[in-house]
């Protein structure tokens, strides 16, 4: 009950604010700047105004009577130059003052009575926010230039403090328990608690868990990572949350164009693969700059990553399996126009289209090879504004990826089975091809916006924050056997043999497919006997006493297979998987989440308390609502203090909860409720019998269970943080 009248109020709350509808996370920083006499006093009335050549935000702003000023919605850049100015007192510049994506930057400048000369200051600007209790790193291009690190945003993130890949990749590295990571299920290595977005374009995969998404690194302003102290206005993670901003462009044109080579020749031999080659590039060109001056700029930027593999058959004397190339372009466009000081809009692009010719695992015969298609499109739109003491963020994206595996022979799959003990080889093993050819889209559409109060009061300045948040995500498939059907046979060395059902049931082949022993697999074959216009037939070969009935044990030893006829590779006929009914589907999830914090400082304190509500609904594939979750609350409350009031050292504490939504692989589970149909079918008797129909239009037979709840993580932090700069 508390639930029902809480949300209803917190709403009211946020619609009084005026809102329209944004997405993922903050993507400006604020400067804020407190000016003083050289006698100590706060000077009001002082211009403080601060601008980049690497941004089109620039503000003008004038010193409260406290003399401090706050220059809100700055756009990241490592060289805004600070200027105050105040009659009858020298002007001062900061410069190089860096200012980054969800942190407050702090500067104290001295004014002087007036001179003759301008006070300029190369900016040493504070590495903590004093402000908040979040955990985490800012990583900027001075910093990955500095650093050997890959090219890619997923190696960046092993940059941050207690972020740890896992062993054998570099991609969805955990951010807590490093290396020692496991999720739910138990499985160790990349984690799959992480959120990954572009300029707040959500591209985290919606199955997986794991990134959805690759960009050309030269088009990173900066990348800001969080791992902990999380406030209400960000998306909840129990791993990390990388958001990636991007350039924006100049008043200066200006560009780059590389070229990165390496083949086997430049690196040691495999010992395992003597013989293996490989040869890899990578290549990209950037062009920014104006398109007004001052007013419009724009970026645009495009990547050629290339990779080739020799694939060695693990087969001993086999050799060379094949050959695997691994194509990828990444594309860039975006364009920023500042249609007055205070109102400032961009647009973004970005597409990564990637083929993949076949896989490098050697596991994978020829036979089971199959091309990969990757990569796919994604649009954002942003508008900000700053009227006196407030700031509007709005923006609308859309992120689509596809994940399509294509046959490398357009052949039926035919897995054969041996008898344990015999000799056999992989390529006797997999006969056929992949067997199908799988389309699979995974997409996100999203709207948000918030709108930030700046209040001084007598107890304090206040940043009051509120926002709303509609998302829709939607997972695609249209998968299809080709000729329709699958196989799993027997050895055509078997011939003769009439293998009996019993011996596949004892585990006396190396794989099997239909067992008798299972009460699905048989009742549904009886069944099938039971309405078949062959009942007699069939009843006279199963019921092996008469008594009209079939038992599992009378099938075990009645059930014979010698047959070839039909077998696409001349094999004895055991098991197949026809698909009877072709069929896309698409399965769906909305998100409504909407927050509200207070930032609150006085003196050397800061107090964050917020509370971010979320709901979730999903849908089958016909459209219809099968479960709306709960509303769910996750407070945030953070508590930070300056030690020595000069913006280098805090400590801090930390509650929050991040609620963790249910993935859409539960939403195709429960919801598959129209697509393909597929018939499971094992020979008996010189037919093929049906035992199971999966797909195709049905009732619901999974379902979230009614006390299915959010999963969530609390989190409680105690930090200290300091400056070592000097």
């Amino acid at each position: 009950m508390r639930k029902a009248i809480a949300f209803p109020l917190f709403f009211a709350l946020l619609l009084s604010l005026p809102l329209t509808t944004v997405l993922g996370q903050t993507q400006k920083g604020t400067i804020t700047v407190t000016v003083e006499a050289e006698d100590g006093s706060r000077l009001p009335g002082v211009t403080v105004t601060a601008e980049s050549d690497q941004t089109l935000s620039r503000r003008t702003v004038y010193t409260n009577e406290d003399g401090v000023a706050t220059l809100a919605a700055l756009d990241p850049a490592a060289n805004y130059v600070v200027t105050t100015s105040l009659n009858d007192f020298s002007t001062s510049r900061n410069e190089n003052v860096l200012v980054r994506a969800g942190i407050n930057t702090d500067i104290r400048v001295q004014l002087a009575p007036s001179v003759s000369e301008e006070l300029v200051v190369i900016a040493d600007t504070p590495l903590v926010d004093v402000t908040s209790s979040v955990a985490g790193q800012e990583i900027t291009l001075e910093l990955t230039e500095a650093l050997p690190t890959a090219r890619s945003y997923q190696d960046y993130l092993q940059l941050v403090p207690g972020v740890q890949a896992a062993i054998g990749t570099s991609s969805n590295p955990a951010s807590r328990s490093g290396v020692n990571y496991a999720d739910f299920g138990g499985a160790v290595g990349a984690s799959t608690d992480n959120f990954y977005f572009f300029d707040g374009i959500n591209v985290t995969d919606p199955l997986t868990g794991t990134f959805g998404a690759n960009l050309n690194t030269e088009i990173i302003q900066e990348q800001s990572v969080v791992t902990g102290g999380i406030p209400a206005e960000f998306v909840g993670a129990s791993g990390l949350v990388s958001n990636v901003i991007t350039k924006s462009g100049g008043n200066q044109f200006s560009g780059s164009v590389n070229y990165y080579f390496q083949d086997d020749s430049l690196v040691a031999d495999d010992k395992h693969e003597e013989n293996a080659t490989f040869s890899t590039y990578d290549t990209a060109a950037t062009l920014g700059g104006p398109i007004l001056r001052d007013k419009a700029w724009f970026f645009l930027s495009y990547r050629n990553v290339n990779r080739q593999d020799d694939v060695i058959s693990k087969d001993e004397g086999a050799g060379l399996l094949r050959t695997v190339e691994n194509d990828a372009d990444q594309v860039f466009a975006k364009a920023t126009w500042a249609i007055t000081q205070s109102d400032l809009v961009s647009g973004t692009y970005l597409s990564d289209p990637t083929d993949i010719s076949g896989t490098r695992d050697n596991n994978n015969s020829n036979a089971r090879d199959f091309a990969s298609e990757q990569g796919g499109e994604r649009f954002s739109l942003n508008y900000s504004k700053v009227f006196g003491a407030f700031v509007l963020d709005a923006a609308v994206s859309d992120h689509e990826s596809d994940l399509n595996q294509i046959s490398a022979i357009q052949a039926p799959r035919n897995t054969v089975a041996f008898r344990r003990g015999d000799a056999f080889t992989q390529a006797e093993e997999e006969l056929g091809g992949f067997g199908s050819n799988n389309l699979q889209t995974r997409g996100s559409e999203a709207a948000k916006a918030s709108l930030e109060a700046l209040l001084d009061t007598s107890w304090g300045d206040h940043t009051i924050k509120g926002g709303v948040e509609l998302s829709k995500t939607r997972v695609f498939r249209d998968l299809n056997l080709i000729d329709k059907t699958t196989y799993t046979s027997l050895s055509s060395r078997y011939l003769g043999d009439n293998v009996r059902a019993r011996e596949l049931e004892d585990g006396g082949f190396s794989s099997g497919a239909f067992t008798v022993g299972s009460n699905s697999d048989f009742g549904g074959l009886i069944r099938t006997i039971n309405a078949s216009a062959n009942r007699d037939q069939l009843y006279a070969l199963l019921d092996t006493d008469g008594n009209g009935t079939i038992t599992q044990q009378e099938a075990l030893d009645a059930i014979v297979y010698n047959a070839s006829a039909g077998n696409p590779d001349g094999q004895i006929n055991y098991n197949r998987t026809v698909q009877t009914v072709d069929g896309p589907q698409e399965v769906n999830s909305e998100a409504t989440i909407a927050f509200l914090q207070d930032s609150w400082q006085w003196n050397r304190w800061s107090l964050n308390l917020g509370v971010r509500a979320e709901q979730w609904q999903h849908f089958a594939s016909t459209g219809e609502e099968i479960f709306t979750f709960d509303w769910e609350y996750a407070p945030r409350i953070s508590l930070s203090y300056d030690l020595k009031g000069d913006g280098r050292q805090r400590v801090s504490a930390y509650y929050g909860r991040y609620y963790d939504p249910v993935r859409n692989n539960m939403t195709q589970f429960a919801g598959s409720l129209s697509g393909r149909t597929l018939e499971e079918q094992v020979y008996i008797g010189g037919q093929w019998l049906t035992y199971r129909t999966r797909g195709g239009p049905t009732q619901q037979d999974g379902f979230f269970a009614p006390s299915t709840q959010t999963p969530y993580t609390d989190e409680y932090q105690l930090g200290y943080k300091i400056d070592l700069g000097r």
